[in-house]
């Protein structure tokens, strides 16, 4: 009998023991509030944990036959785990920016506070200095046919569509009709490159794709609806002139998304334009004559300088529709189109109500000043004892995966450069050092102004992206206040927010099987990342390809999990993909669990063992474990009546099982851990411990 198993063993005898002594011990403040901030005592934060996972487990519910339904059937808000930790960091952005100046904060700091001051100063209805800066602004971007006196019979005669959208980049960042980024150049990796994308849509990206409904449907009703209501209040057009010229924008950007393949499940990414991409890198003047389109025109507008530097195009299908679509329409349509985008943009939605400025005005800000947010939930949250859990946890996990990465079917070569890869690997938290202020002038009692000249000063610094040299800032950097861990290949770290280290999500008061089970899987999740088949077969800057025996070898484990994915989904790669990175990330968390365990002497210590339980839970700690993996994903969506295949999402359902994307995200890598399947004792053969496993890591 292996190490391992002996401490599962004697690991599972202590706990058994402890799991049923909790049933009896009674469990006080059964009505205690929900999570509070501060002012708990951590026998009181562990009962509180306990008695809310212990809530959303349906016991009628075979484990072994649906884990998810078990562990999430009495889930009952509304609201998912992530989405309610995302609302709480809302809640403590909004105390920390609406927070008097105080002297540790930065130049920029205080910008942000005061522009958020104005936001909240603004009138949601039309005020003069509104109107002021709308005519303006219509009037120097080409003006807007649809609205009288707004210079279109000045500008129509040489109206340039590409110009207009070029100044509109340049000056405020929008991405209308052309996607414009600054993603690498995988060519020459110590550089940035451009890319020509997909742009943004008003219709929902879901519904902006290749095999979308026609335009008749009554699912575009509402939005026509929105659109025409925006143009009466924003323009003051009639009824009828408002509804007509809000069917013809929809049509118009409908036709566009005949070309579009990306959707609300794929949004731009620049780390995985790098490793997935095959794209040609042509200068401006090739493409244009390949697409018929003066992008040369438009880049030079958006950059107020003429670039040399050859350009990857990243959605033909999408420009030569682009083209097709502009020829087809006279181009007071495709100027209207243009204009009401732009300032929809801009405006405040329609439907706000008082309550709602404040949660705009804070996404205006995460929007353009990120980095002051992060900069004042950094001061506020980022702990230094936090950080060294963080740390031990981080090494834990990467001696787990060491391990995984021993495996017999790497060869030699290929195992020596993955453990040399997997070492070089570094956790990185923000850091706001000295952040510079913007060049503003900002007036308490005059947003529109001040929105100007923050959203020109922005989108100046993000544009010189393009002109940085190595090593280059990420296009997406990870701020303090966001709970998400990204893999940064290019720089071979991790960077991870600091929420994630706050409550509700995370308390140390939990215990180890909490801790590992959901922040170390999350780790975990972007360390196999780095070993999955595209970051092993593209070198780049990693140079590190496997060898030809061990590419074949992943492949033919690959397939395993495609079958897997097939019995819940309609085949699909992506799926594939995620369910290997999920069942690798299970398996490394839980692994580092037990190692951890086996660091504690001595690891046989009752006192030890019962803080890795929680009060009223009747779960060992590794039980514990998988209990808390499953409730990170918890839906009510997912126990409604579905009216038809389609799942929330766009992902399809079996038309052989109930099954979505976040049942197998649950349920699939746990079919493949026997450790989970010993926890629970599900026989061979039961829908959650089948006796084929798929294993990569």
């Amino acid at each position: 009998m292996s190490d391992t198993t002996s401490m599962r063993l004697l690991l599972w005898l202590g706990l058994l023991w402890l799991a049923v002594l909790q049933q009896i011990v009674p469990a006080s403040g059964e009505d205690a509030p929900a999570f509070q901030r501060i002012y708990q005592t951590e026998k009181t934060v562990r009962r509180t944990k306990g008695q809310e996972m212990r809530s959303y487990v349906n016991n009628s519910i075979d484990p072994c036959v649906d884990f998810y339904a078990y562990a999430c059937g009495n889930w009952r808000s509304i609201s998912t785990p992530q989405e309610q930790h995302d609302q709480q960091i809302d809640r403590e952005l909004l105390l920390l920016i609406q927070e008097s100046v105080v002297r540790e904060d930065s130049p920029l700091a205080r910008q942000a506070k005061e522009f958020f001051k104005s936001c909240l100063a603004a009138q949601a209805e039309q005020s003069q200095q509104q109107q002021q800066f709308l005519s303006e602004f219509i009037n120097q971007n080409g003006g807007f046919p649809a609205v009288p006196g707004s210079q279109w019979a000045v500008h129509h005669h040489d109206y340039d569509w590409l110009r207009v959208l070029g100044g509109l980049r340049r000056r405020y960042g929008m991405d209308i009709l052309i996607g414009l980024r600054v993603g690498y150049n995988y060519e020459s990796i110590f550089e940035n490159s451009l890319y020509l994308s997909e742009p943004s849509t008003l219709i929902p990206r879901e519904l902006c794709i290749q095999n979308r409904s026609d335009i008749r449907d009554s699912i575009y009703a509402p939005l026509e609806r929105r659109v025409a209501r925006e143009l009466t209040t924003w323009l003051a057009l009639g009824n009828e002139e408002s509804a007509r010229l809000a069917a013809d924008i929809l049509t118009f950007e409908h036709e566009l998304c005949g070309s579009m393949r990306g959707g609300s499940l794929n949004p731009w990414d620049a780390e995985k334009q790098l490793y997935e991409a095959n794209y040609t890198r042509k200068t401006l003047s090739e493409l244009g004559q390949i697409f018929d389109l003066n992008l040369e025109s438009y880049v030079t507008a958006s950059y107020d300088q003429v670039i040399f530097k050859p350009v990857y195009m990243a959605a033909p299908e999408y420009y030569c529709q682009l083209k097709r679509t502009v020829a087809a329409h006279n181009m007071s349509l495709v100027a209207n189109y243009i204009m009401y985008r732009a300032i929809s943009a801009l405006n405040f939605p329609m439907d706000e109500r008082p309550k709602m400025r404040k949660g705009l005005c804070l996404e205006r800000i995460k929007e353009l000043m990120p980095s002051a947010l992060g900069e004042l939930y950094a001061r506020q949250f980022g702990a230094d004892d936090t950080r060294k859990d963080l740390d031990r946890l981080f090494e834990i996990l990467q001696m787990a995966l060491r391990k995984s990465l021993s495996a017999e079917w790497l060869e030699d070569v290929s195992r020596r450069v993955a453990q040399r890869k997997l070492q070089d690997l570094k956790l990185q938290l923000p850091s706001y050092e000295h952040p510079s202020a913007l060049k503003l002038q900002l007036e308490r009692a005059n947003y529109w102004s001040n929105l100007r000249q923050l959203l020109e000063a922005v989108q100046s610094q993000r544009m010189n992206q393009l002109f940085e040299e190595f090593p280059l800032t990420p296009h997406d950097p990870v701020e303090a206040f966001e709970a998400r861990v990204r893999l940064r290949p290019v720089q071979r770290r991790l960077d991870m927010g600091l929420a994630l280290l706050q409550p509700p999500a995370y308390n140390h008061h939990y215990g180890h099987p909490f801790r590992y089970a959901t922040l170390g899987l999350k780790l975990a999740r972007q360390l196999v990342t780095a070993f999955d088949d595209l970051h092993w077969s593209v070198g780049l800057l990693e140079r590190d390809n496997w060898d030809g025996e061990t590419a074949w070898k992943y492949h033919l484990r690959s397939d395993c999990f495609s079958r897997q994915v097939e019995h819940y989904l309609r085949a699909n790669l992506t799926a594939t993909r995620q369910l290997i990175k999920d069942s690798a990330a299970l398996n490394v968390a839980f692994q580092a669990y037990l190692t951890w365990l086996g660091f504690q002497e001595p690891n046989n210590d009752l006192d030890m063992l019962l803080n890795e339980t929680l009060p009223g839970v009747n779960y060992t700690n590794t039980a514990l474990f998988f209990v808390a993996y499953a409730q990170q994903y918890c839906d009510l969506e997912e126990f409604r009546p579905k009216d038809d295949q389609m799942a929330i999402g766009g992902w399809l359902y079996s038309a052989r099982q109930n099954h979505s994307w976040t049942r197998l995200r649950v349920n699939g890598p746990l079919r493949n851990s026997a450790e989970f399947a010993r926890d629970f004792r599900c026989p061979i053969g039961s829908p959650m411990n089948p006796a084929t496993k798929c294993s990569i890591y």
